[in-house]
């Protein structure tokens, strides 16, 4: 018997488990192959997720003339944490699939939910993924700015966590959305504080029949491509809705800790915050508004949702 050739095997074997366990850290699904990127991240993608300082303090969450979910209006203290300027953009998640070979909720399905402005229907599109967000024929090349969509909570939570961070509460986001200001409906100052298509990214027209894209797109935008907030955070209201770490219940706000709340430890639907590229205000409320809740099961994915990160200061 060769002891020193079965002492190589052994090696060879062990080397072999290591790299594969490696490489499936961040895989929905074992052996699946990496995914292949039609992107190529940019040099330094960071250079677009600045993080701002919210501070530690009293704000306030809800609207009293808003839906029954966003009532009562309530004071909570929140400690001061950071978050990105940004939502996160194709260019960053690209990143983090290639430094992981991390594979999607969509991609896994073979399929995902899509608006279709010609057709002016949600569908779902065989295909559909974040390379390819409205499916087969379309492309993120050249839209590396863009924020990252067809993105499930999962895949979120898993770029977070790999980009050591957290998706934020609905509380942190809205905090951080509307500062200090009681009476705030959009992350602009109140002077401006009805929409105009020079302030966000969001549907102009009647929807879903025309979007008359006053704003400069139909579909997402790149981000910073708008002012900014009192804060320095771009995009709170509109280009893509963006996921928050909290589970949805209509009855949140009858429920939840004045400090540092997290709210409902389960449920069936996270929250997402900010409205989107489809957002329209022709009721008179805007899912883009800084007080409106939306939700969506953690496992779906669409064109016009992102998300972004925050961390503890």
């Amino acid at each position: 018997m060769n002891l020193g050739f079965n002492k190589q095997i052994v090696l060879v074997a062990a080397i072999l488990i290591v790299a594969i366990v490696g490489t499936t850290v961040y895989r929905n699904i074992a052996g699946q192959p990496t995914a292949s990127l039609p992107v190529l991240s940019l040099a330094s993608p960071e250079d677009n997720l600045n993080e701002v300082t919210i501070p530690g303090g009293i704000y306030l969450i809800g609207h009293e003339s808003g839906p029954r979910d966003v009532r009562p209006t309530r004071q909570i203290e929140l400690a001061p944490f950071e978050i990105e300027q940004t939502e996160v953009t194709n260019a960053m998640f690209a990143k983090f699939v290639e430094a992981t070979g991390y594979i999607t909720d969509a991609e896994r399905r073979g399929e995902s939910l899509i608006f279709d402005i010609p057709t002016q229907q949600f569908s779902q599109r065989r295909g559909a993924n974040w390379k390819n967000p409205t499916g087969p024929g379309s492309s993120i090349v050249g839209k590396e700015d863009h924020p990252v969509v067809q993105v499930s909570w999962y895949d979120a939570q898993a770029y977070a966590t790999w980009a050591e961070k957290s998706l934020p509460t609905e509380f942190q986001w809205e905090a951080a959305a509307r500062g200090k200001r009681l009476e705030q409906n959009y992350p602009w100052p109140k002077s401006r504080n009805n929409r105009s298509p020079e302030l966000a990214n969001l549907w102009e027209g009647t929807f879903p029949i025309r979007d008359l894209a006053a704003d400069g797109y139909s579909g997402t935008s790149p981000v910073k491509n708008y002012p900014p907030s009192e804060n320095g955070l771009f995009d709170l209201a509109g280009n893509v809705a963006e996921w928050t770490a909290c589970w949805y219940a209509a009855d949140s706000y009858d429920r939840i800790a004045t400090d540092n709340p997290t709210g409902p430890s389960t449920g069936e639907k996270r929250v997402t915050r900010g409205g989107s590229w489809l957002s329209s205000d022709q009721t008179g409320t805007s899912e883009a508004m800084v007080w409106y809740r939306s939700k969506l099961a953690p496992e779906m994915s669409n064109n016009f949702t992102g998300f972004r990160c925050v961390r503890k200061r």
